[in-house]
This record gives C-alpha cells, structure tokens and sequence, in this order.
C-alpha cells in the first residue's frame, strides 16, 4: 500500500494537499508497514529440555507441545513460527525480556499467573516417582520420601506438598539439571528416587537404555500444562484462545496426543 493510495482514499485533492493531512498520512502509512513487517516475523515459542514435551531428537527439535502449539495458531492462521530450546531458567528469562513470546509446557502456580498470560490447560500430563529395580519401601505419598535422597530438578514443576517437603528437609534434595541427568544419578546409585511425568519416564528409559533398571512406585499426580505468554502480548493471547477452541472443537489436540503416543509406545 503506497502513500499515494492512501491519500486518494481519503477526501479530495484541497483536503490532501493541507501539512496536517500529509503528516497524519505518513503516520497511518508508517503503522500499516510496521503491522505488515511484524505479521512476517515468526511468533517464537520456547521450551526446555523435557520430553516428550519440549526437546531435541536427532538434531531437530520436537515435541508434543510443540506440535499442539502449533497445531493451535495455525487455527488462526499464524503458520510462521520458531521453536527455540534452552535451559529452564534461561527461556524464562527470555520470555521476560521478549526474546521469546510463549513458553510451553508451564504449570500454573500463583507466582506464574501473575507474571503471564496463562492459556487454558492444553493437556493433562501425571507425576509419579521413579525408583531403582531392587528399592524395597514403598512410596504412596510425599511422606513415604521421608529420609531418601530424591532428584530435584531445574524447573521441574513440583507439587506444593513435595517442595514444601523439601525445605523442611524431609527427604535430601539432589540436584538435576534435567530428568536426563536425574535418571543418571540414580543409575549410579546416588539417589533413591526421581519425581517426573510418566510420559517422559516412558520415553527416556527407552531412549537411554535403561530397560529393567527402575520401576513405578504407586505414587501418582495429575498436572495440567497452560502455555505462558508475556503479559504485554494480549492480541497474540486472544488469538491463541480463539484458535484453541477451534482446535478443540475439532478434535485436534487429541489426534495429536495420540499420534505421539502411539509413536513412542506410550501409554
């Protein structure tokens, strides 16, 4: 659209050739480039090294929620978009700075709703916890933590009850940079137990090669995962909400559910 054009669309010749009206033309013709310019810029979405939600396989990176984002803002025809990986604490404070403009999955706390804009839960994912092949006691709640050495992980979202366990000390604390790591260090004997999402316990034990060395204890919790956009980012808000109910009256979300757990034998 020229500045020309958007003259004529005005009034007449006298009306256009007046300084208020020109200056007033360059004004609407600089905010209809700059809305067209930022429409070509791809809506960044982040996450963090957590499958099978968020993650890097064979070079490229995926995900399930990825995939549901996507599917999600497509429905609203936003097709342009980036997936970007970092460390936890990192992409947060990238979604603060603007440098990404939704992160996924994200777990609501009060903390979060107040600093984000949090969507409607996109799927509902299960915490359980995950023991050596040979451990013996057997965990039920949080209490049955008491006096094990149990993974932490770099932001993990940890039920209430287990993080309020952990300041009191109930169980040690052992720190993981991710549930990778986690799994690790209870290979290897240096802890007794990890807490994370059946999905992704599934999907690593496969992946790692740890067939036979842990089990499920009978501890489980269900956790819903929302998607944090910056708070000064209504419209690309709206938009998501619109496009989900679209992609949820049509069955979207749930197709690719299945496909990924079909795909990875999860279940």
């Amino acid at each position: 659209m020229t500045l020309t054009t958007i003259q004529l669309n005005f009034g007449n010749l006298e009306d256009i050739m007046k300084p208020t009206y020109i200056i007033a033309s360059l004004i609407v013709a600089i905010s209809v480039q700059t809305e067209i310019l930022l429409a070509k810029e791809p809506v960044r979405i982040g996450g963090s090294d957590y499958p099978i939600s968020t993650f890097m396989e064979n070079g490229e990176i995926v995900g399930l929620d990825f995939d549901i984002v996507e599917a999600i803002l497509k429905e609203v025809g936003i097709t342009n978009t980036e997936r970007i990986l970092r460390p936890w604490k990192r992409i947060l404070i990238e979604l603060d700075s603007g440098k990404v403009d939704m992160v996924v999955p994200m777990v609501f706390t009060e903390e979060r709703k107040n600093k984000y804009l949090l969507t409607p839960s996109i799927r509902s994912r299960f915490n359980i916890v995950l023991v050596r092949k040979n451990f013996g006691k057997s965990i039920k709640t949080i209490s049955d933590l008491k006096g094990l050495t149990v993974g932490k992980c770099d932001g993990f979202a940890y039920q209430k009850e287990f993080l309020d366990a952990a300041e009191k000390k109930l169980f040690k604390s052992s720190y993981c940079l991710n549930n990778r790591m986690g799994l690790l260090k209870m290979a290897k004997g240096r802890t007794d137990a990890l807490m994370l999402g059946i999905d992704s316990a599934l999907y690593l034990i496969n992946k790692e090669e740890y067939e036979g060395a842990f089990k499920f204890s009978n501890y489980r919790s269900e956790k819903a995962s929302h998607v944090g956009i910056h708070k000064s980012n209504v419209k690309l808000y709206h938009k998501f909400i619109v496009g989900f109910e679209k992609a949820q009256k049509k069955g979207i979300i749930e197709k690719i559910i299945r496909d990924w757990e079909q795909r990875y034998s999860i279940d």
